[in-house]
């Protein structure tokens, strides 16, 4: 967690999006990834003033824009420019493939500014408990040329956008962020701080070689002199 800022309503999250790039100093050469409903003209002009890449999904939120890159020949035997990145995976009983699609984008082709590439990324699963195989589609845009993000490094931010999503359900589900109490004052700022802090030391766990989020915590839950000592930070008894 690099930055953070207190939101009153969600319509308003567009808002924050710039101000909370504006707190970390350097992110030249980034690509910064974002849900729908950060897919607008004014954030990809500002992460092209910065030096940054944008890698935006497209959604019906966006009709016109979604119209243009759902024309588009997706089909790589017909399409020479097309690139293809495909993985699969089999985890827990649940098997997945994934499919990115890559292609170009001519000057002006599609209505957003920078635009460089669009996506097609295809995911199939088997092993939710029905025995059926769950199919779902996204198209997407950057402004990250080609030479600076392949179809594998798309892929891989893709992978990485859907592994932020997941950390919303543990700040909701799993630490309750939704069912909290807390409305008035520094405290919800302060509670979402420490809710970060915790996930921050998740993925140290990682690091530090625990492979269950669950006996990690309770581990740090009852050494927090250890999870002190992971964030960085110094402990005194007293």
């Amino acid at each position: 967690m690099l930055a953070q800022r207190q939101m009153r309503h969600k319509p308003h999250e567009t808002v924050h999006f710039t101000a909370a790039l504006d707190m970390i100093a350097d992110i030249s050469g980034a690509i910064v990834i974002a849900d729908a409903l950060h897919t607008v003209a004014d954030h990809a002009h500002y992460l092209y003033r910065r030096g940054v890449f944008g890698l935006f999904p497209v959604k019906e939120n966006r009709p016109t824009l979604f119209a243009q890159l759902d024309a588009l020949d997706w089909d790589e035997t017909t399409n020479p420019g097309i690139t293809v990145h495909r993985t699969e995976e089999a985890n827990s009983g649940r098997h997945e493939i994934r499919i990115v699609r890559v292609q170009p984008l001519a000057e002006d082709q599609v209505r957003f500014p920078h635009a460089t590439q669009a996506l097609l990324v295809e995911r199939y699963t088997t092993g939710r408990g029905d025995g059926k195989t769950h199919a779902d589609a996204q198209l997407g845009i950057t402004t990250a040329p080609a030479g600076t993000a392949d179809t594998a490094a798309l892929a891989r931010c893709v992978r990485g956008q859907w592994a932020i999503e997941a950390q919303h359900f543990v700040r909701d589900v799993t630490f309750g962020e939704d069912s909290s109490r807390a409305r008035t004052g520094s405290l919800p700022r302060a509670l979402a701080t420490f809710r970060s802090l915790a996930i921050s030391l998740a993925h140290l766990a990682h690091l530090a070689g625990w492979t269950n989020n669950a006996a990690a915590h309770d581990h740090y839950r009852n050494h927090p002199a250890d999870a002190l000592r992971e964030l960085g930070l110094t402990h005194r008894g007293g």
